[in-house]
């Protein structure tokens, strides 16, 4: 399921409402119930606020109740209910502890009565809550009614529960109040946190990245040395910076493509002609909240401290060098320092050193005596593996994810 922005806002404006709902019967609501519960039975009940519900209330499940309807304005009533085992508890202690079971629907004249005349008290507390303005065939269509449940003990012993419910036009509009920020950012603008950076990228073939070197340079195509780019969440924003001057570097184009010549004169194939996108950023770079801040209000800011940070290459999830960021003309850069190695390069070594124990072995089994009694090991079942040849690639296109579109 996705769940779009939109739903997303209204999801919030629906919550911060209820909150401000929730604060708004807290404080004129609740009081008055818990006076005239105690006053009218002339008894100490601990009163509970549990909860705001709009149209449904899953609280009121469960239980039967004592209904009454009193009438604020025309099409508007005050819904007072109170469950069964509330009525009863209040009737023992107002007249006395009935010698009958208790049945909510067999309740006496007095019995009843008590109950409804308790009802029309609390209103009576209530009633100043109300608005009493007629109200339009539009606003009752459109209304929605808000139930109030208050759950009701003695002695710390739960004994029921008290609704309340209304149409919302008895209240008018509840005005979400935007909660106030005791603090700023502005007051922890020295605090440092960890951020990526991206300076930008550009689109590399394959071979390229196989013939990889220490002192080569990269281009970043897409690059502008006003702008980089925070990395957060797999979301990308750009942020303006004032360019570091000491990153202009001078390139000699004269022989420049030594690279280019070295890895045409290689034999190729299909794949390596296969353009991929590779990323230059900077991993764990300190900012301030106040850089950041300056970020988001769109500032220039001064990223000074990150030009003392490496700089890595990365192809989707494969770091394949590392560097310094230089500056050429209008774009940035990445002269190399460090080529990554992958797993099948790194483990040529540990072949050759297999390889070496098996040229060993045939040797001592050649070199072994005539009539020796002992079993000796057949030579010819022992294969030679071929010795890795100078110059292969510290890359293999199986350690990179490329996706269809690329090929």
């Amino acid at each position: 399921m996705t769940v779009s922005q939109k739903d997303k806002k209204d999801n919030i404006t629906v919550k911060n409402k209820l909150f401000d709902s929730y604060k708004l019967f807290q404080a004129k609501f609740y009081p008055e119930i818990q006076k005239s519960i105690n006053k009218f039975f002339q008894k100490n009940y601990n009163i509970r606020f549990m909860g705001v519900s709009v149209d449904e209330n899953i609280l009121f499940y469960g239980d039967e109740y004592f209904v009454n309807k009193v009438p604020v304005v025309k099409n508007g009533d005050l819904i007072i209910k109170i469950s069964s085992n509330l009525v009863s508890y209040l009737l023992d202690n107002a007249i006395g502890v009935s010698d009958k079971e208790f049945q909510l629907n067999n309740l006496t004249n007095i019995e009843a009565g008590i109950i409804k005349s308790f009802t029309a008290y609390l209103f009576k507390q209530l009633e100043n809550n109300f608005y009493k303005t007629e109200v339009t065939k539009k606003q009752l269509q459109n209304s929605k009614t808000y139930s109030l449940t208050f759950y009701v003990s003695d002695e710390n012993k739960h004994i029921g529960k008290i609704i309340i419910s209304f149409v919302d036009f008895l209240i008018g509009e509840i005005k979400t109040n935007p909660i106030q920020e005791k603090f700023s950012i502005d007051d922890f603008a020295d605090s440092e946190v960890m951020v990526n950076i991206s300076a930008g990228k550009s689109k590399i073939a394959l071979n390229e990245i196989k013939s990889l070197e220490e002192g080569d340079l990269i281009i970043l195509e897409e690059s502008n040395i006003n702008i980089m780019s925070i990395l957060y969440n797999d979301k990308e924003v750009e942020f303006k910076i004032n360019p570091n001057p000491e990153l202009i570097v001078s390139v000699n184009n004269n022989g420049g493509n030594e690279m280019e010549e070295e890895t045409s004169t290689k034999s190729q194939n299909m794949w390596d002609s296969i353009l991929v996108d590779i990323v230059a950023e900077f991993d764990n770079v300190k900012m301030t909240l106040g850089e950041l801040k300056q970020i988001s209000e769109g500032l220039v800011i001064d990223v000074g401290s990150i030009y003392d940070n490496k700089i890595k290459l990365r192809v989707e999830n494969q770091v394949v060098a590392t560097g310094e960021l230089v500056i050429l003309n209008d774009r940035y850069g990445v002269r190399i320092e460090n080529v990554k190695k992958t797993k099948e390069s790194t483990s040529q070594t540990a072949k050759k050193v297999k390889q070496e124990v098996h040229a060993q072995t045939e040797e001592s089994v050649s070199q072994a005596p005539a009539n020796s009694n002992k079993p000796q090991p057949k030579a010819q079942n022992v294969k030679q593996k071929p010795q890795p040849k100078e110059g292969d690639e510290n890359f293999d296109y199986s350690d990179f994810e490329i996706e269809d579109e690329s090929i």
